[in-house]
């Protein structure tokens, strides 16, 4: 055995010089049929989510027309593959979509039921005495000319039955249906326990709703889509039945390190006033705000219902809604609740605005009316600016990061910390 293969080496590199070679045998690859059985992608980033459906059946060719049933009435068509699996051969062409319409005369069937009905009306109320034609009962009057019009026709129903052009023989045929659903997606929700002061437990069950076909799924969830910032990422995994219900899957619980920040960014900003004006931010608040901060930026999107057991601390059970939450950096934040123990207040002073570039003068204290020490977090957010700089800061200057000015205040109980400083900015 080995000197058939030195002796087939040394041919191959007598090759390289015009001789005959002695090639190794072909290596067949044997790829398995995929099974009979619907597997469903799903992604989500925020707003926007698609289905990917990959759907392996078996399908009977009686002539040039397939039907295939049981796909998504929302499906892209442009997107649909279907090509057959194994050894068959079969051809599939243009598909389209079966409608149903509602009859041509569903709507005159209504209004002669209606008329009908108001006929009788009008016959109890003479029999009781009344007269019918009199205006004071308030029966609205019908415009002739408009009763004459013909209501608008109603749209077609679409189904979720294709019917293809194939070109096969007859007979069962095991083919692939590939499509993407735009619109198809699930909903989270989130249950966080946190009972260290480092550390919390967060587990999350999705709901999808399934159409009302037959059989079951393999479903796959990531969070994020195909081409965006980040690669999408698998959330969760299962098999789901297809019956039309609310189908929930629900992610292995995660131990994510955590902790409480009390944060008082007092500024109120109103959306439809640009960064670049002066008045952008200007107003202010006094509360300070009990945030949960988790080291998990990809949380999916979804209420959240926290339960804090945090030493030292209240307990405490808060729902945040979805729209509630804001991601910094590697950290995303959920609102809890107001320490109404402490009380900020916030002047800015507006410098040198000449609409190229201006100047921020801030003044912010924080003051706490508690017997506990609080570490409190003084946050501003930053205008958008081609360039920005920190002047003058006290008793230190804050750090700039993920947009911000953050300054870590430590007020002893009964007492008032304050700090100031001055950004520069050119637009």
């Amino acid at each position: 055995m080995i000197a058939a293969r030195i002796a087939c080496l040394v041919a191959v590199l007598g090759a390289l010089g015009g001789g005959a070679g002695c090639r190794p045998p072909p290596v067949i690859e044997n790829i398995a049929t995929p099974p009979v059985g619907v597997s469903v992608a799903l992604y989500q980033d925020g707003e926007t989510s698609y289905g990917v459906i990959d759907d392996r059946r078996w399908v009977e060719v009686t002539g040039t027309a397939l039907v295939v049933e049981d796909v998504d009435p929302g499906a892209a068509l442009p997107s649909l593959v279907i090509e057959p699996l194994g050894t068959t051969s079969l051809t599939v062409g243009q598909c389209a979509r079966e409608h149903v319409s509602y009859p041509a005369d569903a709507s005159d069937a209504i209004l002669e039921k209606l008329t009908t009905q108001l006929a009788e009306t009008r016959e109890l109320v003479r029999a009781l005495g009344g007269d019918p034609e009199d205006d004071s009962n308030d029966e609205p009057d019908v415009d002739p000319d408009a009763a004459s019009e013909p209501p608008p026709a109603p749209a077609p129903l679409v189904m979720s039955t294709l019917r293809c052009q194939v070109t096969g023989a007859p007979g069962r045929h095991l083919v692939r249906l590939l499509y993407v659903s735009p619109g198809s997606g699930y909903r989270a929700q989130h249950d966080i326990t946190m009972t260290a002061s480092d550390r919390a437990t967060v587990a999350t069950r999705f709901a999808i709703e399934t159409p009302a076909w037959s059989g079951r799924a393999d479903v796959t969830l990531f969070h994020g889509l195909p081409g965006g910032q980040q690669a999408p990422k698998p959330i969760a995994r299962g098999s789901v039945r297809l019956d039309g219900s609310t189908a929930v899957l629900a992610a292995s619980p995660r131990e994510l390190r955590a902790q409480l920040r009390w944060i008082y960014e007092g500024a109120i900003r109103v959306q439809r006033v640009a960064e670049t004006d002066a008045m952008w931010g200007r107003d202010s608040y006094r509360a300070v705000w009990v945030w949960l901060e988790l080291e998990d930026s990809e949380l999916p999107p979804g209420p959240v219902h926290a339960h804090v057991e945090a030493p030292g601390e209240a307990i405490r059970d808060v729902v945040v809604p979805a729209g509630g939450r804001e991601a910094v950096g590697p950290m995303v934040r959920l609102p809890l609740w107001i320490d109404d123990s402490l009380h900020g207040m916030r002047t800015r002073v507006v410098m040198g605005a000449d609409g190229a570039s201006l100047a921020d003068r801030f003044v912010i204290s924080v003051a706490n009316k508690s017997s506990t020490a609080r570490e409190v977090w003084v946050e501003e957010r930053l205008r958008t600016t081609k360039r920005r700089t920190l002047r003058s800061g006290w008793p230190t200057k804050p750090t700039l990061s993920h947009g911000r000015a953050r300054t870590k205040l430590l007020i002893k109980p009964g007492a008032m910390e304050r700090t100031g400083y001055v950004i520069e900015y050119v637009f």
